[in-house]
């Protein structure tokens, strides 16, 4: 592999639904949209191993979102997927920016979990009041 191809991965080709895509890491302007939908499914994600029914089961929305907009394809071109070609193709884009994810996105919920388990609880109740 040379120096250009480990800087910019060439990208993985997956045919799904009779079509063949080039899946690359996300660039940036995806990102903001991608994050607020993967969030939700991280967890699962960084299990050992990745139960694809129940992840698609409990959080399949938020998956099919961030399907939809890893490989640029409208929503409605995923939600036509056969369910083995949905999985594959989820598959594919957590591999193809597993660095992205192992790397920057799991730290930082890491981190964000720990916050909020230490964060102070608010007392509910009366104030005392300034007088």
């Amino acid at each position: 592999m040379s120096d250009l191809e480990t800087l910019i991965p060439p990208g993985a080709q997956i045919t799904v639904a009779g079509e063949t895509l080039t899946l690359k890491p996300l660039k940036v302007g995806s990102l903001p949209a991608f994050l607020r939908a993967i969030s939700p499914v991280m967890q699962s994600l960084t299990a050992p191993a990745i139960d694809w029914l129940a992840l698609f089961g409990e959080r399949g929305d938020d998956l099919l979102a961030a399907i939809s907009i890893a490989v640029g394809k409208p929503r409605e071109w995923v939600d036509d997927l056969a369910a083995d070609e949905a999985i594959l193709l989820a598959a594919k884009v957590i591999e193809v920016n597993a660095d992205f994810f192992t790397q920057t996105v799991i730290p930082k919920l890491d981190g964000l979990f720990a916050q909020m388990k230490h964060a102070p609880t608010v007392a509910s109740g009366s104030t005392p009041s300034s007088g």
